[in-house]
């Protein structure tokens, strides 16, 4: 899995040439600044609003990926003097053009509070033990990790991309998928069937940067607990954090 996942990483060095490509581009990364009343920073709300993007108008991010194709040989590619080496070269590529230019314009995915307070715990989780994948520390999956916050409807589900590139090119690297037959990155941020989003950006050790994306059809968050009021006693109150270990299926998730 780790090496699937840094393959995933390296390719983003591929997709740099993709900034050039935007810059006169009709689509831009958004860069100005935005309220913070949703809670995310500049870096996650940028990410959110580039899948957004692509949600919308998936022939336009289709026509950014075509124009890597004279870069490739056979599972190489090479633009100047970068050199990578992909797991399937511009077969991986083609295959999310065809997907993108088949697709239909869908909705924006809206921002659910819980599901992005999952992703920020397994973004500080990871950022503190370096470690890579959709599995905490303490062995626990998205569907374990959301519970805390709220109850899911439909499909789950949970991106991850590791390394300091732009919105654009953390967005392209899951669309091309290269490396995973099954194209679950992909597939999860263009379909109808997820249509809320979390978002959490953080430091990792290894790879400097990382963010996480939670989908779902959609969420609702846990209200918190009303406590009764006792008066004219001065018992202190303390809160208890539980530790869910029920098993789930991990429908959407990425191999």
């Amino acid at each position: 899995m780790k090496v699937r996942l840094a393959a995933v990483a390296s390719l983003c060095c591929v997709l740099t040439l993709i900034v050039s490509f935007s810059n006169s581009d009709p689509i831009r990364s958004q860069t100005t600044k935005v309220s913070s009343s949703n809670g995310l920073s500049q870096a996650e709300q940028d990410l959110l609003t580039e899948i957004n993007l692509a949600r919308a108008q998936p022939q336009v991010y289709a026509s950014y990926l075509a124009k890597l194709k004279p870069l490739f040989n056979g599972k190489e590619y090479k633009n100047g003097d970068l050199a990578v080496t992909t797991e399937e070269g511009w077969s991986a590529v083609e295959d999310a053009i065809k997907f993108l230019r088949a697709a239909k314009p869908l909705g924006p995915l809206t921002v659910s509070h819980g599901l992005s307070l999952a992703a920020l715990a397994h973004c500080k989780d990871q950022g503190g033990s370096g470690t890579t994948g959709h599995k905490g520390t303490d062995t626990s999956l998205i569907e374990q990790r959301v519970k805390p916050f709220g109850t899911w409807q439909g499909g789950i589900g949970e991106n991850i991309t590791y390394g300091n590139e732009s919105a654009r090119e953390r967005l392209l690297t899951w669309l091309i998928d290269d490396g995973f037959p099954s194209r679950g990155h992909r597939r999860r941020l263009i379909s109808a069937d997820y249509r809320v989003a979390g978002v959490s950006c953080g430091p990792h050790p290894e790879f400097q940067s990382m963010c996480v994306i939670t989908l779902a059809g959609g969420f609702v968050d846990l209200q918190p607990v009303k406590t009764a009021t006792v008066p004219k006693t001065n018992t202190a109150t303390s809160s208890n954090k539980s530790k869910t270990t029920n098993k789930n299926s991990n429908k959407g998730k990425s191999p």
